[in-house]
């Protein structure tokens, strides 16, 4: 995996020095296209190598991902939401299906012990995933070492890297910038929509992968970023309806942090014979097995 630059936090703080230095009213129009390139270009060199810790040192907080995508006939729509909190950190996060209410997935970390927790839906007893709704296998070895593989912001974290990947490709990609109320601002960013697919903002099935042609990679996605005045990210939002290769698209991404997290925000455990034990790597390898194929069925 490529060394990220933490790239919401680098957007973040490259707006929180665009709104310093616009200091427009509510509602003012900062600088949009080749000029809102060159407004904020700059500073976002100056910034981006400055911020590699920036997501590590994000703590106690809660977030949530509404995340909506239709192709065709075909469509998925998902609210994620998590929380971490404390040092030693204790993490959950709750996945549910706007398709399907039975499509439940939590996954919960305690700080203290040697194992976590995973929660299913009915769905996924039902189809013999786990003859219990709780199963508990051991904590990964390495710990949280890239907050961005945890589930709470990995597809925020590749809605950023995209937003990135299309600046670095071409610099005109930001096209409009806008100061809020309260002080906030916003950042709009075009992303085509094949740099949203390679970065697996929506992890795809291959069979509709192959059929993203040339009209639909560059198809624009526009990428909202919003800011609080001190630069903290309020929301970052991707929303799109489009066609191309004789395909019709609709997505709309939106995350956002919520609030600060403490304990309260995480699950209480059943009693101990209503969790399945994974005792080691060849268990949890075939209960993800039976998870994958209950998926895709």
């Amino acid at each position: 995996m490529r060394k990220r630059p933490t790239a919401i936090f680098v957007l973040a703080a490259v707006l929180a020095l665009a709104s310093a230095c616009g200091q427009a009213k509510a509602g003012t129009a900062l600088p949009k296209g080749d000029d809102a390139a060159d407004y904020v270009g700059a500073k976002f060199e100056q910034v981006i190598r400055k911020l590699d810790d920036a997501i590590t040192g994000n703590r106690d907080v809660t977030n949530s991902l509404d995340a909506y995508l239709k192709f065709d006939d075909k469509w998925i729509h998902s609210v994620v939401t998590s929380a971490r909190t404390g040092n030693p950190e204790s993490r959950v996060v709750r996945h549910r299906s706007l398709k399907n209410p039975d499509e439940i997935i939590d996954t919960y970390t305690p700080a203290d012990g040697t194992v976590e927790y995973t929660y299913l839906g009915p769905v996924y007893v039902q189809k013999g995933v786990s003859p219990t709704a709780w199963v508990s296998m051991p904590k990964p070895e390495a710990g949280l070492v890239q907050p961005c593989v945890w589930v709470g912001v990995m597809t925020a974290c590749r809605m950023a890297d995209s937003t990135v990947d299309a600046y670095q490709a071409d610099k005109r990609a930001v096209r409009g910038a806008k100061s809020l109320g309260d002080g906030k601002t916003a950042l709009t960013v075009n992303v085509p929509f094949g740099i949203f697919v390679k970065n697996k903002v929506e992890i795809l099935p291959q069979s509709l992968v192959d059929q993203v042609g040339p009209e639909l990679k560059k198809a624009m996605v526009p990428a909202t970023i919003t800011l609080n005045p001190d630069g903290s990210l309020v929301s970052f939002a991707m929303e799109a309806k489009f066609s191309g290769d004789g395909h019709q698209i609709e997505l709309k991404y939106e995350f956002k942090f919520t609030g600060r997290a403490s304990l309260q925000d995480m699950p209480k455990l059943p009693d101990a014979a209503q969790i399945t034990v994974l005792p080691d790597r060849a268990a949890m390898n075939e209960f993800y097995r039976r998870l994958g194929e209950a998926q895709g069925s």
